[in-house]
């Protein structure tokens, strides 16, 4: 956990209201943006999901529904069920929330994917960082 996700966790537990509007009510961590994968195209959506609000109702929805699932969490397909949002929606989301220590990723798994869960109810399980998780024995170049 990082000292964010502890920093919160040591703290009494939030509001579904606190939760959706502190400072940090969106999470733009890739030079102000959500990120994209690379294409010029996925790079236009992006930039305009940041800029007319579609980003933050995203974060804010799916915030809300692992908030309210307590120390249970959510998996990113019970998230697409609930929300009949596409993997790459939620697991887009799920993955910027995760980088700005706004949810954690569990180890434990439930239907094969990994359980995200508010950082105050981690409940001192054990979970995972964000991000490639692979490094180069050469280079230190993580992929």
């Amino acid at each position: 956990m990082d000292s964010k996700q502890q920093q919160t966790a040591n703290e009494s537990p939030q509001t579904l209201w606190s939760l959706l509007n502190d400072e940090g009510d969106v999470s733009l961590p890739y030079n102000g943006s959500s990120g994209w994968s690379g294409t010029d195209t996925s790079k236009a959506r992006a930039d305009a999901a940041d800029t007319n609000g579609a980003t933050r109702s995203t974060q804010n929805q799916i915030l809300g529904h692992i908030f309210l699932e307590r120390e249970n969490g959510m998996t990113w397909k019970e998230l697409a069920e609930i929300t009949g949002w596409h993997h790459g929606t939620v697991s887009g989301a799920l993955s910027v929330l995760h980088k700005t220590g706004r949810i954690a990723r569990l180890t434990e798994k439930r239907g094969r994917c990994r359980v995200y869960v508010t950082p105050e109810y981690v409940a001192g399980r054990e979970t995972d960082e964000q991000g490639r998780k692979h490094e180069c024995p050469e280079c230190g170049h993580r992929f």
